[in-house]
């Protein structure tokens, strides 16, 4: 079904000035009216503003919310649209960071309010408690505000309850040499990626400018399609109305969710464990001695389309050269096809004596059955093999790093990686040959929700555009080689780093989960 929406990216003004704030968002959304649109989304808090800090008493500062809910719920009515509105409201004595669905016909359909409160938001917004999606003649509309698309569990809830269309009112904040510079982590990465594990439309709306001389907007408003592909992106200086039209495809979600069921299991409950129940919490308490607590990997590419002696000949070469160069831990991609064909013990025999002679802990691949499975070879001879499909996940220490790793499409599911972020993995290896493209975006995401380090080794091919990486807990990619070509990198790791799972003051990645709500995510059936 074709739906076309209509994503209104206004100039910031603080709650101060929300009376005129107001009116022009309102002039917005008869401007988006020409477009002809299904539905209109407006910005996370469009009324009163988002920083309360500025106003003596927050509530007062959202004295007004209800008349802003009329207007808007008035011009919802009079262009016949749907209209997503970010408020900051009152309701018994607490306030809110939410967002209304309002129908066409002026009723609200529905209301979600914010559960992943960012930085200074808890200092006068209460957490929400649900995660409600709406069955509208668009489709089944889930709704997020900003930081809760940081958590994987947020996004997988609402679709797994049905939602074909995420629609996310966002205040994503930047800092910079120029507003026209401006970047965040959700636009670039985490979105898409969130796009493409559920297999559902996104649809983000953001504010430019800066408010309370402090609070600067990253603008870049967009829609992700299921693919995880942006479809339109917004500027991130310029008030703008961004317009696109969307087709809602029940299969699209159906292909992401039958990924899901290839690899779920019982252990997803741990999903729902509450975090101080978690190994994670005890891991989080251990000391660290940062001079001494840090390791090297070394992440190696490989040709795609080359001979089992070729792949093993190449495999020993790098694997020498990597240890030369310091790596402590050595990852090789997931085997290629050609060479599984014909795979059997030669990559054993020839890489564990380069783990013995050189000290070094090397991560392959080898087949089970007709499935590759990680293969682990220790300095001290032996091989540990892991990644059995329905097996329980495992953490390994290499040279004091906790390790646990993903193996081929596995890393495209969300709740893999936060088995093993929950039972206190410092470091998340991903050995891939997937060849969607889509692997670097979804493992600089696998970093960022997790805040751990993510090695990502690729296959590459000639024309293919798949790189290999390592990215650090905060996203920013450490090491990186080039597409199509044979190659290793080299990469500092560090516990220290990995441990702090506090994003900005006030939001913690692991404290400020609600496994209460994840209920949806032991559902194995749509």
């Amino acid at each position: 079904m074709a739906v076309s929406v209509a994503l209104i990216q206004h100039e910031a003004y603080d709650v101060r000035s929300s009376a005129e704030g107001l009116s022009r968002v309102l002039d917005l959304i008869d401007q988006s009216a020409g477009a002809r649109p299904d539905l209109v989304v407006l910005p996370e808090c469009s009324y009163p503003g988002y920083y309360l800090g500025l106003s003596e008493n927050p509530g007062k500062a959202l004295s007004g919310w209800e008349e802003a809910l009329r207007r808007f719920k008035e011009k919802a009515r009079q262009h016949k649209v749907h209209l997503i509105a970010g408020i900051g409201e009152l309701d018994g004595g607490k306030a809110y960071n939410s967002a209304y669905l309002i129908g066409p016909g002026g009723d609200v359909i529905g209301r979600t309010r914010k559960t992943f409160l960012w930085h200074f938001d808890s200092k006068w917004f209460a957490q929400g408690d649900a995660y409600d999606v709406f069955d509208t003649p668009l489709g089944k509309i889930g709704v997020l505000i900003c930081a809760d698309g940081r958590l994987p569990e947020i996004a997988r809830a609402l679709a797994l309850k049905g939602a074909e269309i995420i629609v996310d009112p966002t205040n994503w904040v930047s800092t910079g040499a120029g507003p026209e510079s401006l970047r965040n982590a959700q636009p670039d990465w985490i979105i898409p990626t969130r796009a493409l594990e559920n297999g559902v439309w996104f649809l983000c709306a953001n504010k430019v400018g800066m408010e309370a001389d402090s609070v600067v907007y990253c603008g870049q408003s967009l829609v992700a399609a299921p693919d995880g592909t942006v479809q339109v992106r917004g500027s991130s200086d310029s008030p703008e109305i961004i317009t696109a039209t969307i087709d809602v495809d029940p299969r699209d979600r159906q292909r992401a969710m039958a990924l899901r069921r290839e690899w779920f299991r019982d252990e997803y409950s741990i999903l729902l464990t509450p975090n101080e129940r978690v190994p994670l919490a005890s891991v989080l308490e251990e000391p660290i001695a940062p001079a001494r607590s840090f390791s090297y990997l070394g992440i190696v590419q490989m040709d795609r389309d080359i001979s089992l002696n070729e792949f093993v000949g190449s495999a020993t070469e790098l694997a020498k050269r990597m240890a030369e160069q310091g790596a402590s831990l050595i990852v090789f991609p997931e085997v290629p096809v050609t060479v599984m064909r014909d795979f059997s013990a030669p990559v054993t025999e020839a890489l564990l004596p380069v783990s013995v002679s050189t000290g070094a802990t090397i991560a392959v691949t080898t087949k089970a059955g007709m499935r590759p499975v990680t293969t682990v070879l220790e300095p001290k001879g032996e091989a540990t093999f892991l990644g059995t499909q329905g097996e329980p996940s495992r953490i390994l220490e290499v040279s004091g790093i906790r390790t646990g790793f993903l193996l081929g499409n596995q890393g495209f599911v969300p709740e893999e990686a936060r088995l093993l972020f929950l039972k206190g993995a410092d470091l998340i290896v991903w050995q891939a040959d997937s060849g969607t493209g889509k692997e670097k975006q979804v493992a600089i995401t696998r970093a960022i929700e997790n805040r751990v380090f993510v090695a990502l080794a690729n296959c590459s091919a000639k024309g293919a555009t798949r790189t290999s990486l390592v990215a650090g807990p905060a996203g920013r990619v450490l090491a990186e080689t080039f597409p199509s070509a044979r190659q290793a990198v080299l990469a500092q790791i560090s516990p220290a780093e990995s441990r702090i799972k506090e994003v900005v003051p006030g939001t913690d990645v692991f404290k400020n989960r609600l496994p209460s709500l994840y209920g949806p995510l032991l559902t194995q059936e749509l």
